[in-house]
């Protein structure tokens, strides 16, 4: 892992566009959790760039981190944060979107389809923390 300047500068730009760090949480000996809140409409031109900028530097913190993104109000989920997760492809992160009571993983309500798949594909497998229900959950690869 390596943090530096660029992840401080993708932090920096995701908190003026309106997405903030607001938890970093060490759950267990194993399982920190990041959880970035994201409102519907960011402050910026390229939405979907900030944000993968944030979650890439949120995971690049340190070792085991779940970086959860939690879309303000309710479902369905910006097509700027499917984007985001466009531009992290090949990127390995476990990460979990949440909105409106319902995340990309189970246990528990799942969002559009679509989006969960998409997430799907950027897990490195083994276990991440669920936020939504407050346990570890196995990744699909």
């Amino acid at each position: 892992m390596s943090y530096g300047s660029v992840e401080t500068q993708a932090l920096e730009a995701a908190r003026l566009a309106g997405i903030r760090t607001v938890d970093v949480v060490h759950k267990d000996n194993s399982h920190i959790v990041i959880t970035l809140t994201c409102p519907r409409n960011p402050d910026t031109a390229e939405p979907a760039k900030v944000l993968a900028g944030a979650i890439e530097a949120s995971d690049r913190f340190t070792e085991n981190v779940t970086v959860s993104v939690e879309v303000e109000g309710q479902a369905p989920v910006p097509s700027f944060v499917q984007e985001a997760i466009d531009y992290l492809k090949g990127y390995p992160v476990k990460l979990i979107v949440v909105c409106d009571g319902a995340s990309t993983h189970a246990p528990g309500a799942l969002l559009d389809d679509a989006l969960c798949m998409k997430v799907n594909e950027l897990l490195p497998g083994g276990t991440m923390w669920h936020p939504v229900v407050d346990m570890t959950v196995w990744t699909n690869r």
